[in-house]
């Protein structure tokens, strides 16, 4: 015997069916045209549109720059959409010659990088003792070692570093200070400058002059000091002591005897 379903609840039931297909009919629609804006933004951005057209970088001098960005994957033909900044600034300042960077996408299709570069002040001579190496390498005011064995610069500082890797920081107090003592120094008493690590501290010549440092400490201080002295005017030949900055002391040469005429004096006397 056949089972008669109530009408009423067949229409029911055909009704909710009814609404049901429809509901995943609209969702299908909805994520279907989800999927082709979505594809069409990306076509659009992967699209000559938006891909790289020229790259800008300002501050470069020795870096390079532009073989670091395309490591970072940032190159001509590239959609800006890619470009990492974040990742790229980190492979710059990676470098031991960027001490920052900054990444900007500019829309559409360029980019602007700006770097700024450590400056070399002085050569460093390499602690062969420790590290079984000769020669120097080439430091910026803050200690980093950005070359080895290259004639950058001319200041010369005989305090000898371990450091000899570039991105390396030079720490021993007494180099340090050197670096401190030349950075501070006006341009033009730095040609032939050497600063050299003694017993008792340090010492220089600076255009021509032996200068005693002492400790290394104020450095900067000794170094205003010394172009000031310089600047009023030092006898040829004379000692500067900078030992305490803010009470210099400048020996002057002493003066030759003439004994000349005393010997003549002498050689009459006898005959």
């Amino acid at each position: 015997m056949t089972e008669r379903i109530d009408p009423r609840l067949a229409r029911r039931r055909r009704h909710v069916q009814e609404a049901s297909a429809r509901r995943r009919l609209r969702w299908t629609i909805v994520l279907l045209l989800l999927a082709i804006t979505a594809g069409l933004v990306v076509a659009i951005f992967q699209s000559s549109w938006f891909s790289i057209s020229s790259i800008e970088v300002e501050g470069q001098v020795r870096a390079p720059v532009m073989t670091l960005l395309e490591e970072a994957g940032i190159e001509e033909g590239v959609s800006v959409v890619s470009v990492r900044t974040s990742r790229a600034e980190e492979e710059l300042v990676g470098d031991p010659w960027i001490a920052a960077a900054e990444v900007r996408v500019v829309w559409p299709r360029s980019v602007e990088v700006t770097v700024v570069e450590h400056v070399p002040i002085a050569r460093v001579r390499i602690d062969e003792a420790t590290t079984g190496k000769a020669g120097w390498v080439v430091a910026s005011p803050q200690g980093v070692v950005l070359a080895v064995g290259e004639q950058l610069v001319d200041p010369l500082i005989e305090s000898p570093t371990a450091a000899i890797t570039p991105g390396q920081l030079i720490t021993n107090p007494p180099t340090v200070g050197a670096l401190e003592f030349v950075a501070a120094l006006p341009f033009e008493l730095k040609p032939g400058l050497v600063v050299r690590e003694t017993g008792d501290g340090l010492e220089a010549t600076v255009q021509g002059f032996s200068v005693e440092l002492g400790a290394a400490r104020d450095m900067a201080q000794k170094a205003v000091t010394l172009a000031t002295l310089l600047d009023q005017g030092v006898a040829e030949g004379a000692l500067i002591n900078l030992v305490s900055p803010l009470r210099p002391a400048v020996t002057n040469p002493q003066p030759l005897v003439d004994t000349s005429e005393e010997v003549a004096t002498e050689t009459t006397v006898s005959s």
